[in-house]
């Protein structure tokens, strides 16, 4: 490694890194407006200027355009630096507004601490300044070009890293502008990370746009809740109200930037039918009042029926510590009628990564890192779109990509796609397992032989799979392939995508208890009187809806605790407010098993915007702040055990009663978070639970499947996500929708076991034969189509045919 000396100040360094990183691990801060950790470096802006006095390279240079070496000799306070930043400093000021009072970026503006820091206060020029018309980038950015310093930093990250092709560099000169062709919203699902790439104020965010300045807001670090993946943000809010979401760092996971899914979603915590107030028997009633008669209720249903006539249900979207104490509530009464997810394959398949994973878990920093990527049964656009990121990043620096999937896999990048059934994905790992690649038919098998060829090739290969159509029987088997393909000198590592941010936290504790099936199936044999909901809804999160709302009908107690405005809240007898996740602190673990903490940036309460009628606070006064009455759910938990513990109790208590968990206690936020220890193997995966149905003449085989807005729970009450939420449509085949005489866009009647709706029609060129796919879209007629529960029987007519 190369020891350099900068400022009479030695450091030693990784092979590789540029001497302005060096610098500043010296704590040495030049000013820079181009260069940015996960962009690299263009010198474009000139302003890293440093005096290289020793060393293979002398005099004025840029330092994020040089590597470290041995014997660097470097100064960055001598006066021919210091000239060089103020003169250019003074360039790029030259035609920028003087609008900071108006600006929304004022006050953690990188442009107003680099012009202090370069020494430049009095602007010299009087000329005409250059100006530009902006443009109408949709309802998440506003553009103001005047503001542009010409950084680049936009571009490349909209484009370069995110893969985005609507938004780029026009012009020349001294008329460069960075936009569109034309007004209209930015395309990618990336977009609003130029608003954490711009170092000015040139686009900012239109859903947080003149609302708060910097040193007004409250934040925390955090974690997103939208995914399984553990993406680090930094939510923030003010007036009692989220007003807006920015990508934290943590290079394990998302690395610097996050979703527009992530940073537009917030709105959940908002939602202006949130429920806020404890209910008994649908009338508001105090806290006391409350947790006495949820104990009194529990504690007579156990007298009378025993233990197992009390059921629990935890949540993936809980933390770990409320999850934790549901589980030790339960097992206090005696009852072991304990599930941590309504939908029985995804919390079958969160058990057996939790079981089997292990050191082949797969960090998204992995998956940047690969050099060879295969993707089976996995949408990441939709089911973890910043997995999609990380797998862009592998790509641009040459790394091969297989997709194996029977949906139209969109992604930032090129890939290899080879549509296949489902039914087929479990021949395909078995044939890369070593099993017979024939099997599968003669194309399949030339493009499976390529396939195996470059993983056995790879040194650090990565394969992921997603449980809405592997199933827990398919993780197992993808997770035993890459056991099979690796060797000790070189691993083959796994990704799971799972339901929700704590599942992998859900498969852990649930161990070998009974799925929500069981639960069901007690529920509706009469054994079951009462189910204490934890921030789960299980008549829109179940496999089945329709029975579940059945079952739920001949409990005598039905309990929830929630922050959002769920059916299941709605129905309770017995509602318990909870904090959401930008109110609270807690554990999250992601789904390669690593531990993350969030800390609570705001308190609860109705946003004042409501409350007050307006913008302004209310000119009255109360004894409590109106909406305030949630609370953490694991503090609401240990109430009703009659245990007054913290956090950090919960977190001992929870290393050791689960070994696994070591190190818990010790985390703090803002990190990378650490992975859990490996715990013993899962129990053997149950068999699959097939819907009933019965194929006739004319029937498709209809899966439903994630949408990037419209299908999660979180992301369903979030208002600002709108305009991202399609109109529905059914996908089918370009040889059946001909067969049908069939056209794109039309308008058809999809007829399934679930009744009848009306969609339009999208023709997929390469969507394997009878099969349809149609997205979940909550609050619409296709929200009770659930992913990942297998396939419905359908048929898909004209509007014509359905009238004869």
């Amino acid at each position: 490694m190369p020891i350099l000396t900068i400022d009479n100040q030695q450091i030693e360094v990784l092979k590789g890194t540029n001497v302005l990183e060096a610098a500043k691990g010296l704590g040495i801060v030049i000013p820079h407006f181009c260069y940015h950790e996960a962009l690299g470096a263009v010198g474009a802006c000139r302003l890293c200027a440093m005096n290289f006095v020793e060393g293979p390279v002398k005099g004025i240079q840029m330092a994020c355009m040089i590597e470290a070496k041995d014997e660097m000799v470097i100064t960055t306070t001598d006066q021919a630096s210091q000239e060089m930043r103020a003169r250019v400093i003074e360039w790029l000021m030259m035609y920028h507004p003087h609008d900071c009072p108006v600006c929304d970026e004022g006050g953690e503006c990188q442009l107003q601490d680099m012009t202090i820091a370069g020494g430049h206060d009095i602007r010299r020029y009087g000329g005409k300044k250059r100006t530009y018309s902006n443009q109408d980038l949709g309802p998440f950015i506003c553009h103001e070009m005047n503001r542009c310093i010409q950084c680049y930093r936009c571009v490349r990250t909209y484009q370069d890293y995110c893969g985005g092709t609507d938004f780029g560099v026009l012009g020349t000169n001294q008329r460069v502008y960075f936009g569109r062709f034309r007004d209209g919203r930015l395309e990618s699902p990336f977009s609003g990370n130029i608003v954490d790439a711009c170092p000015t104020g040139v686009f900012t965010d239109r859903t947080f746009r003149y609302r708060t300045r910097y040193w007004d807001i409250e934040e925390a670090p955090s974690v997103c809740p939208h995914c399984s993946l553990g993406c680090a943000v930094i939510p923030g809010g003010r007036f009692r109200e989220l007003q807006r979401v920015r990508g934290g760092v943590n290079k394990q996971t998302n690395g610097f930037f996050i979703c527009d899914r992530a940073r537009f979603g917030g709105g959940y915590g908002n939602h202006p039918e949130r429920p806020r107030v404890p209910r008994v028997d649908g009338a508001q009633t105090t806290w006391p009042e409350a947790l006495r008669a949820l104990r009194k209720r529990i504690t007579d249903l156990v007298a009378r029926h025993g233990p197992g006539a009390v059921a629990f249900l935890g949540s993936p979207r809980a933390s770990l510590e409320a999850n934790y104490l549901l589980d030790s509530w339960a097992a206090s009464l005696g009852s072991r009628r304990i599930a941590f997810d309504s939908h029985w394959q995804h919390d079958r398949s969160a058990r057996v990564a939790a079981g089997k994973l292990g050191p082949r878990a797969a960090s998204l920093e992995d998956i940047r890192c690969s050099d060879f990527i295969l993707m089976i049964g996995v949408d990441p656009l939709n089911e973890a779109p910043m997995l999609a990121l990380a797998v862009r990043q592998a790509v641009r620096r040459g790394v091969r990509l297989a997709v194996i999937d029977p949906r139209p896999v969109t992604l930032p990048c090129a890939a290899a796609h080879l549509p296949l059934a489902p039914e087929a994905l479990p021949d395909v790992l078995e044939a890369l397992a070593g099993g017979d690649i024939r099997r599968l038919g003669r194309r399949e098998a030339v493009l499976l032989e390529g396939i195996l060829e470059q993983l056995r090739a790879a040194e650090r290969p990565v394969l992921i799979g997603g449980p809405d159509l592997l199933g827990a029987a398919g993780i197992e088997r993808l997770l035993d392939t890459a056991r099979l393909l690796a060797s000790e000198h070189r691993p083959c590592k796994v990704m799971t995508v799972l339901a929700g941010p704590n599942s992998f936290g859900c498969g852990v504790l649930a161990r070998q208890g009974p799925d929500f099936e069981a639960i069901l199936n007690g529920m509706l044999a009469g054994e079951i009187k009462a189910l204490v909901c934890l921030e789960s809804d299980p008549m829109t999160g179940s496999s089945d809806p329709a029975r579940t709302g059945m079952a739920l009908g001949k409990l005598e107690l039905l309990a929830a605790l929630d922050y959002l405005p769920t059916a299941a809240a709605h129905h309770a007898h017995l509602f318990l407010p909870t904090t959401a996740v930008p109110e609270s602190a807690g554990v999250y673990v992601n789904n390669e098993g690593r531990m993350l903490l969030f800390s609570s940036a705001m308190d609860p309460g109705t946003p004042i915007s409501v409350s007050g009628g307006g913008d302004h606070p209310p000119r009255t006064f109360l004894p409590a702040t109106p909406g305030s009455e949630p609370r953490p759910a694991w503090a609401t938990l240990g109430h009703l055990q009659g245990r007054r513990l913290s956090l950090r109790d919960i977190r001992q208590a929870i290393e050791m009663e689960h070994p696994n968990f070591a190190g818990l206690s010790s985390l703090t936020t803002g990190g990378e978070g650490k992975r859990i220890a490996d715990i013993s193997p899962p129990p053997e995966t149950a068999p699959e639970i097939p819907f009933p149905h019965s194929e006739g003449e004319g029937t498709l085989r209809l899966y439903a499947m994630e949408d990037f807005a419209g299908s999660g729970e979180l992301a369903g009450y979030a208002s600002a996500l709108a305009p991202l939420r399609p109109t529905p449509f059914v996908m089918l085949g370009a040889l059946d929708a001909k067969q049908r005489s069939l056209s794109d866009g039309q308008q058809v009647r999809l007829r399934s076991e679930l009744g009848g709706v009306g969609v339009a029609l999208r023709v997929v060129p390469d969507l394997p034969a009878g099969i349809a796919l149609v997205p979940r879209l909550r609050g619409t007629a296709l929200e009770s189509y659930v992913p990942g529960r297998g396939h419905y029987d359908c048929q898909i007519l004209s509007e014509d045919e359905e009238k004869t």
